[in-house]
């Protein structure tokens, strides 16, 4: 028998979860509560996971605990470890949505989630109502560890542009718009007032977070950022009552626009369509369950209204239109 069968056959695999939750917590007293078991029990665990690993894994420094390197190391394998083993255990050779109560991860933004949860959810109630998703908030840093990232999640909602390299369903497409307060007079804006007006922005200027912040940026247009915001919720709601600009999607502008007191305003600059798609890791791609899933969503993204071609939303280039209104669909 070779000797890594012999060393898998000889450790106690049930550490890995007492492994898990003190990489996590960082504590033992935490950390026994999150899997349920007593604060003795759990340190007598992590006695146990020092003489295994020959390492301290957590070190006090001052009031607190931090991890040594060998558990920083650690603590991504584990926990990619103990989400195989669970799908090990949960893989069914048929996946059936009406009886299951399987749980899926999903990141997203704000933005995807307000215009596809309504036809999503929907759905998941009418065909797998014991199912459960939690959806998580993208972020910049999410985006930089795509790997770890699918890794640790089902889905991740998110334009392309960003990353390449994993499989993907594209979903639907969106156009991006520029808004302003209610109250500013209605035209089609110029490069020169665009370079020379105060805008809101999402994380800022430093971070050139959609592929519309990269072309606005290239343009050296925007700089003038005085709002940032962490969503593109609060976007419109940035502008509002000022002649701030702010670039948000078609859809969520339109849906906000009277809520948040805005208007759509006509663009002298093309901008790139946004073709919003579903990601995964490969490793996910056999799961049924998985599958299901991802034919969901995409169900529920047909299900979308179109919103208008690109065009209609910037000037012509011969001036023709520059007064006139974006077209509504």
């Amino acid at each position: 028998m070779e000797k890594n069968m012999v060393n898998l056959l000889t450790a106690d695999l049930n550490l890995l979860v007492s492994l898990d939750a003190l990489l996590e917590e960082r504590n033992v007293t935490r950390a026994g509560a999150r899997i349920g078991i007593s604060q003795p029990a759990m340190s007598s665990s992590l006695q146990r996971l020092r003489r295994q690993f020959d390492d301290e894994l957590l070190t006090r420094v001052g009031s607190a605990y931090e991890l040594t390197p060998l558990a920083q190391v650690l603590k991504e394998d584990v926990s990619e470890i103990l989400r195989l083993v669970e799908r090990t255990f949960d893989a069914q050779a048929v996946f059936d949505p009406a009886s299951s109560t399987r749980s899926f991860r999903v990141i997203t933004s704000d933005y995807c989630l307000t215009v596809l949860s309504g036809k999503l959810m929907a759905m998941l109630q009418e065909e797998a109502p014991g199912v459960q998703v939690h959806f998580d908030a993208v972020t910049p840093l999410a985006v930089d560890r795509i790997k770890e990232t699918l890794q640790n999640a089902d889905l991740m909602l998110i334009p392309k542009g960003h990353f390449s390299g994993f499989p993907h369903n594209e979903l639907f497409t969106d156009n991006w718009v520029c808004v302003t307060g209610a109250d500013s007079p209605r035209r089609a804006l110029t490069v020169e007032e665009m370079r020379d007006a105060r805008w809101a922005r999402l994380f800022g200027v430093e971070v050139a977070s959609t592929l519309a912040d990269r072309r606005v940026y290239d343009l050296q247009l925007g700089e003038k950022t005085d709002v940032i915001v962490d969503t593109f919720l609060m976007l419109p709601f940035a502008v509002a009552g000022t002649d701030r600009l702010a670039l948000v999607q078609e859809r969520l502008a339109r849906l906000l626009a009277d809520v948040a007191g805005v208007r759509i305003m006509q663009l002298p600059i093309s901008l790139p369509t946004l073709v919003e798609c579903a990601w995964w890791h490969p490793s996910k791609s056999g799961d049924p369950g998985h599958q299901w899933f991802r034919r969901l969503v995409g169900r529920a993204a047909a299900q979308l209204e179109p919103v208008s071609p690109a065009e209609f939303l910037s000037v012509n280039p011969t001036g023709d239109d520059a007064a006139a209104e974006p077209h509504v669909a």
